[in-house]
């Protein structure tokens, strides 16, 4: 097996470049206004869960096929996708509410079950579990959330708790961009999407007092 990378050198030290500023400054303002108000109007917080995953998903699938390291410009080229994907997919969210409303409650499952994965050096689900272990882990959390929204009981409140959950990861993720603590880069290696954003040998990854602000 590979070496474990020295700890010393672990976290990743995070730059500020300018595509992680205005991805930084767009997570912390969306994310407040969503966690804040988003359940208190439905078209608002319909466009907001459905842009928050679409550009979730491009992210995962930038990380998986990039091969570092990134230019600054490609780099905007990314943040660029990442946001008219969003964009485009929460518009459209607007037109099928009915259907689309839901994904508030999956969103706020998915943001609770990676808060959990984050609460342990390495992750929650440890370096000795399979990827398929944390990836059934994400799945469980995001279908309870989900499962929320099915019934006249647990509706409203489910809604209210994903909307201000995932609203407030959003703006926690935003100020990480400039607090340069690491915690994306945890959310990356939790993951697990592509070997080569990490140096070989790494087994683990901290859980620095920054981070720990960050999830508190």
């Amino acid at each position: 097996s590979a070496a474990t990378f020295p700890d010393d050198q672990l976290p990743l030290e995070p730059q500020v470049t300018p595509g992680w500023a205005v991805s930084g400054t767009i997570l912390t303002i969306t994310g407040i206004i969503y966690a804040l108000v988003g359940v208190r109007g439905k078209r608002l917080q319909t466009f907001f869960s459905t842009a928050f995953l679409a550009a979730l998903g491009t992210t995962v699938l930038i990380l998986y096929l990039m091969t570092p390291p990134v230019s600054h410009a490609v780099q905007g080229a990314f943040v660029i996708a990442a946001v008219c994907t969003g964009a485009a997919l929460g518009g459209l969210a607007l037109l099928f509410r009915d259907l689309t409303e839901c994904l508030g409650c999956a969103l706020g499952g998915f943001c609770l079950s990676m808060w959990l994965l984050t609460l342990r050096p390495g992750g929650l689900v440890g370096p000795d579990q399979s990827t398929g272990g944390k990836i059934v882990f994400i799945a469980a959390f995001t279908c309870a959330g989900l499962c929320l929204y099915f019934s006249r009981w647990t509706r409203t409140h489910g809604l209210v708790a994903g909307i201000s959950f995932a609203g407030s990861t959003a703006a926690i993720l935003g100020i990480d961009c400039f607090s340069r603590a690491g915690l994306r880069e945890f959310w990356a290696y939790i993951w697990a999407v592509n070997g080569a954003l990490f140096p070989e040998g790494v087994d683990s990854y901290p859980l620095t007092r920054g981070i720990r602000v960050e999830l508190a």
